[in-house]
């Protein structure tokens, strides 16, 4: 066999080169109808693979903010109410300080008024156990005057030293008419440079008739112990007079009631200091009383006359103690004078008379009570 002619190395080449180029034209061959949808659903495909996890990453990421939204809403909500709670508690506790506060200072004024109302009723209750002292023994000593008086009288020799002008004794004498206790030193001063031993019955009916207030009653009573401790006819001329003038009383119909209050204040004054004996004096007071008493059970019309004379000579009288004297005593440990000087026997018409005389003025301010309420449910 005849030998194979060998090509040349240029033809091979050639060749592959052409086989090259001939596989790259059929891998850029477009694709065929048939073959593209295939290809079209793969991609559709693959695109709505990667679109689905995107959908959802997104509801995720929205999910997420809208969580993170809520939380932090839901904080602030928080800090705004705990703001508001704190702001509320710290307004309750400056209200509960602000009140605490109010209630210290009204405790501590409230305190501070009772001590100051408790300093005044103690500065109130040692001067009236002051006063009560001074008056009592005031009292006893002008009695004990009074009651030696006819033994420490004068003698005849002295008045005749003494002023007996008529002018001069008239004159005082019209003064004792208008009595006042500004006038206790210059009438006492006038007295001691006259002779009034003949201008006793005048002295005796201008003081009787003296229009006095209660408080020149113990100018009276000092003007009169002036008298009795001088003259010895001034006292049993001034207790007739005053008998005569209670019995011309008993006529008037619409006596004066303050004169009537101020003469019985100053007979018993009278009777206290020993111008008047016991049994006179007490005898006079009692029956005026009782005579006031007796017609004034209904009306109680007199009861300023009554409360008066329990006022100013209950003590003594009567031994009545008054409210006042009886809570200082017991409050602050103080001890008051006895009433000694008039004896409890002798005090105890009085307390009877003064009893029956409250009992019946207690039932008339019930009576009047129940017809003022009946009085009101009426109106109403």
């Amino acid at each position: 066999m005849p030998a194979e002619r060998k090509k040349p190395a240029s033809m091979e080449e050639k060749e592959s080169l052409l086989n090259s180029k001939e596989k790259d034209c059929s891998e850029r061959r477009p694709v065929s109808s048939r073959e593209k949808p295939k290809e079209e659903i793969k991609l559709t495909a693959k695109k709505e693979v990667i679109k689905v996890p995107e959908d959802k990453k997104k509801k995720l990421e929205e999910d997420k903010r809208k969580k993170e939204d809520k939380e932090r809403k839901k904080k602030e909500e928080e800090k705004v109410k705990a703001e508001e709670e704190l702001k509320k508690k710290e307004e309750e506790e400056k209200k509960k300080h602000e009140e605490e506060r109010k209630k210290q200072e009204e405790q501590a004024k409230r305190q501070q008024e009772e001590e100051a109302a408790q300093l005044k009723e103690k500065e109130e209750s040692l001067q009236l156990h002051q006063e009560a002292w001074e008056r009592h023994q005031l009292r006893k000593e002008l009695r004990s005057k009074n009651q030696n008086a006819p033994d420490n009288r004068p003698e005849e020799n002295f008045f005749s030293r003494l002023d007996s002008s008529l002018k001069k004794n008239t004159a005082f004498v019209k003064k004792l008419k208008t009595i006042t206790e500004q006038q206790r030193d210059s009438l006492s001063h006038d007295f001691n440079g006259l002779n009034l031993s003949k201008y006793i019955a005048e002295a005796v009916a201008s003081i009787v008739e003296a229009k006095l207030k209660i408080s020149d009653v113990n100018c009276a009573v000092h003007l009169c112990s002036l008298f009795h401790q001088r003259y010895a006819d001034f006292a049993p001329s001034l207790l007739q007079v005053w008998k005569k003038h209670f019995e011309a009383r008993k006529e008037e119909k619409t006596p004066n009631i303050t004169k009537l209050r101020t003469d019985l204040r100053f007979i018993a004054e009278l009777t206290i200091v020993g111008i008047f004996t016991d049994k006179e004096g007490l005898s006079v007071i009692y029956e005026q009383l009782k005579n006031i008493i007796n017609a004034d059970r209904e009306s109680h019309t007199h009861v300023s006359v009554v409360i008066s004379f329990c006022r100013h000579c209950g003590d003594d009288i009567a031994g009545l103690v008054p409210r006042k004297v009886k809570s200082a005593a017991e409050k602050f440990n103080l001890s008051f004078p006895p009433s000694e000087i008039i004896s409890p026997e002798k005090q105890q018409p009085f307390q009877n008379l003064l009893k029956e005389y409250f009992t019946s003025l207690t039932k008339h301010l019930k009576r009047d009570h129940r017809e003022l309420q009946n009085t009101e449910r009426q109106n109403r």
